[in-house]
């Protein structure tokens, strides 16, 4: 298996970057819950990983909490997982909920007996080793994306950590698309923020993989003019982060990849 991881390896160092968002597109239109399944299976395996989990939970400020969960693991794996309530223990859990780095699952995390034995369970069920990042974007909102394979080498640690960068982008692709497919509300005509044309200028060479400096020059503004309308374009967006600004842009009609 460490051939396979190798091999993996370097064709992702090649593609990291992703500033193709083309990759990304069949998830992000999926039609269905079935079809974001099987893509984001393809994509996570190009990646390197056999398994992945994402889940999102919204408590609004009134109303009961939503929970979805997009389950590319081992059926028997979360039967198990959900019947002995493994979710108060689960450290991967509480750090995706909790901080905004990606967490790779090193030995160290599993700190007690409790998840000692939860992680041998796990690795028993394929689930070795792996990365997890957080994913939300608005108040309220904790959503995590885990990608895992059965190996617990050193080459698989080297792996998750070197695939985080594009797993934090992939994570904001199935957000967006989860969120449309279960939670479609939020995504009316009437909730479309508007940008001023400084801003629609900045977000459409962004969305085309342009950075800071390369779109200062552009459209003739300083690095910092430029960081000042991006963080306008994500506050109107309700996101944090670049990819999700990207992702929900493009979700919403308001610019192609």
């Amino acid at each position: 298996m460490q051939e396979k991881l190798f091999r993996v390896q370097s064709l992702v160092e090649d593609r990291d970057n992703y500033t193709n968002l083309s990759d990304f597109e069949r998830i992000l239109k999926a039609p269905s819950l079935d079809t974001l399944g099987r893509e984001v299976r393809r994509v996570t395996r190009h990646l390197g990983f056999e398994h992945f989990l994402y889940g999102v939970r919204y408590v609004p400020p009134e109303g009961e909490a939503c929970q979805f969960v997009l389950s590319g693991y081992p059926t028997e794996w979360m039967n198990h997982y959900l019947a002995s309530g493994y979710t108060e223990i689960d450290p991967i859990v509480a750090h995706t909920y909790r901080y905004a780095i990606p967490l790779i699952w090193r030995e160290d995390i599993f700190d007690t007996p409790e998840r000692k034995q939860f992680m041998e369970e796990a690795r028993s069920h394929g689930l070795g080793s792996g990365l997890s990042v957080p994913v939300g974007g608005r108040p309220n909102e904790e959503a995590g994306l885990s990608l895992a394979n059965p190996e617990i080498c050193k080459d698989a640690l080297e792996h998750s950590a070197q695939i985080a960068g594009t797993q934090f982008v992939l994570s904001a692709y199935i957000h967006e698309a989860v969120r449309r497919l279960v939670f479609a509300a939020s995504l009316k005509e009437g909730n479309r923020p508007q940008f001023t044309p400084r801003e629609m200028q900045c977000l459409r060479w962004w969305a085309g993989g342009k950075t800071a400096v390369q779109i200062g020059d552009i459209m003739k503004i300083s690095v910092p003019g430029v960081y000042f309308h991006m963080q306008n374009i994500k506050q109107k967006l309700g996101v944090r982060r670049k990819h999700q600004a990207i992702a929900r842009a493009i979700l919403l009609g308001i610019v192609t990849p």
